[in-house]
């Protein structure tokens, strides 16, 4: 049973208190934590990594119980995790209690990653999922630059006590958006007999593992915009390092604009090629972000810098709900938690390693770290293109004729 329309709207708004709380804080965190501990920088940063490792195991774990006790209980008690994990940041005396904050926010976050994307399937049904996808992309993006926003002025009036006010704020609007989150009532909220076989199945599936191959190649074109362009910037282009700033701005802006404009011209596309279109689009933002160093004219490299970011915008527009209702779709209804945990993985497999590919390739040059995220973003078209060939078009279409093909795993 799908969510009423007054549910989905408590959904929505959900989103939107959950993120707006989390872009003032995040961008923050690092920043709070070196001035409210007498932990030295270094220490800090590693020990901040370590924490942050312990929860990607758990990730699969948390599938299971996904698709155990309902999607929507998960998401409840991710909100509670969360507001655990960011009060320990009050009180942060030493290393036990920052790897405690730390790790309880990463499971927190895994938790949500994990479920939300099923958690939408379920309250709005397989035919709405790409429509709703881009409804949530766009709440997201809206609420990360209030959020950012916000966060900014409060360190910029309020200095270091306006950053507790904002970590407050983060923990108030986790428990708001987990009371919301609760009052849905759509979806299944309890799975008593689950099957057997779910973990063999979803290793046998070479379809939906492919999807994940080709989606985590994709991701590498997400941190394009914080990861490697202000350092591209500073270092292989004759800019001041405020333009990468600029930019990453205005690629926040564009995503939340274009995503409902992008989703209507791309609705007629099958998901795989809606997807492949985005890597098509990260292709040409790549080309025009690698030319900026080849000119030594300031009003050209810019030029180029914002209109490399305008394509980044309109492939995560493109690629970004494409594939996360291919997830869904392509997932078996009693499995999906273990699915979509695993395809959700693929995030965090770019994140870990994208800092130490970006960095290396970047120290060897300008032109090394745009070929290699060019052949990441090219690999995952072909691996889309592959995979277009083998969905049936009751899970690669937008609306589905049939979901029967959802009921069971694909298999090899």
């Amino acid at each position: 049973m799908t969510a009423t329309p007054a549910g989905r709207r408590r959904l929505f708004v959900a989103v939107l208190v959950d993120t707006v709380g989390a872009g003032a804080f995040f961008p923050l965190a690092f920043l709070y934590l070196s001035e409210n501990t007498d932990i030295p920088l270094g220490q800090l940063g590693l020990t901040v990594t370590v924490a942050s490792l312990v929860g990607l195991p758990v990730t699969p774990l948390i599938g299971q119980l996904v698709d155990r006790v309902g999607a929507r209980s998960v998401l409840v008690a991710q909100t509670v995790v969360a507001a655990i994990g960011f009060s320990f940041y009050f009180h942060v005396t030493g290393l036990a209690v920052l790897v405690c904050g730390v790790a309880l926010v990463t499971l927190s976050d895994r938790m949500y990653w994990a479920t939300w994307p099923v958690f939408v399937g379920e309250q709005v049904g397989d035919e709405g999922l790409d429509r709703w996808y881009s409804l949530v992309n766009v709440a997201k993006s809206a609420s990360l630059a209030a959020g950012g926003a916000l966060g900014a002025a409060a360190l910029a009036f309020g200095g270091s006590g306006g950053l507790r006010v904002v970590l407050a704020l983060n923990i108030a609007s986790s428990l708001v958006a987990g009371a919301l989150f609760a009052s849905v009532r759509g979806g299944r909220t309890a799975r008593a007999a689950v099957p057997r076989g779910g973990w063999p199945a979803l290793l046998r599936d070479g379809r939906y593992l492919a999807l994940t191959l080709a989606n985590t190649l994709l991701t590498f074109a997400w941190l394009i915009p914080s990861l490697v362009l202000p350092l591209y910037v500073a270092e292989h282009t004759v800019l001041a390092v405020w333009v990468a700033a600029s930019a990453l701005t205005v690629k926040m802006v564009l995503a939340a604009v274009l995503q409902s404009a992008v989703t209507a011209r791309l609705g007629a596309l099958r998901r795989t090629t809606t997807a492949m279109a985005g890597a098509g689009f990260f292709l040409v933002a790549i080309a025009l972000l690698a030319s900026a160093s080849a000119t030594t004219g300031t009003a050209l490299a810019v030029a180029l810098v914002f209109a490399g970011v305008v394509f980044l915008a309109l492939g995560e527009t493109a690629a970004g709900p494409a594939a996360t209702s291919l997830s869904v779709a392509a997932a078996p209804r009693a499995w999906r938690g273990r699915y979509v945990s695993v395809f959700q993985m693929s995030w965090s497999v770019s994140n870990i390693s994208g800092p130490a590919i970006a960095g290396g390739l970047l120290a060897m040059s300008a032109t090394a770290v745009w070929q290699v995220f060019a052949a990441f973003a090219a690999a995952g078209a072909l691996v889309l293109s592959l995979l277009r060939r083998r969905l049936p078009p009751e899970i690669d279409d937008k609306t589905p004729r049939r979901d029967e093909s959802a009921q069971q795993p694909a298999t090899a």
